[in-house]
């Protein structure tokens, strides 16, 4: 049915969670390295929070960990970074995480994941209240993607204020330069 039902067990029994992006958010979305992102599960939207942590490392190959993401992906936006925001991002492991054990494998969680980077690289929270939607390509262009209406409307239902996605900015370089 393409549908996703989320329930939580009670004393009583099996009970539905009306607004499941309510039990996946954080309360850390002013934390440095915390960016909350728009998901699709099925045609149901949402709203889940994306950790990242950039340490110096003293390993002669930097680790790239993600859990809940693709590691592969992982390195390929670490280069995009590196590439278009100059980021000395060689001489740090970098963490990332998707909070509540949740697994995102697509391509819309990609603006999330390097602006978390960014923020805990530069050690600096995005403005409260913004949620961040888009693919980012390899020329660090910000991309459009599927049911990008629905996830905004998802997160403007639940407060928040800020949409950073294809529409407000068409490349990587130019939201970094604004939001840090």
């Amino acid at each position: 049915v393409d549908e996703v039902g989320v329930f939580s067990m009670e004393e009583v029994g099996m009970k539905e969670v009306a607004n499941p992006s309510e039990m996946f958010l954080g309360n850390n979305e002013n934390s440095a390295g915390s960016v909350i992102i728009a998901t699709l599960e099925g045609s149901r939207p949402l709203l889940v929070e994306v950790q990242a942590l950039t340490v110096s490392t003293q390993l002669p190959v930097p680790r790239r960990v993600g859990n809940g993401i693709n590691n592969n992906r992982l390195q390929m936006l670490v280069a995009i970074i590196q590439k278009h925001l100059r980021l000395p991002l060689g001489q740090f492991d970098i963490f990332v995480n998707v909070a509540s054990g949740l697994k995102v494998f697509e391509p819309a969680a990609d603006l999330g994941i390097c602006l978390a980077i960014v923020s805990s690289f530069k050690n600096k929270p995005l403005a409260g209240k913004t949620v961040a939607i888009g693919e980012v390509g390899l020329l660090g262009e910000i991309r459009n993607v599927i049911g990008l209406d629905r996830r905004i409307k998802e997160a403007k239902k639940l407060g928040f204020m800020h949409v950073l996605s294809s529409k407000s900015y068409s490349h990587l370089t130019k939201a970094a330069s604004d939001l840090f």
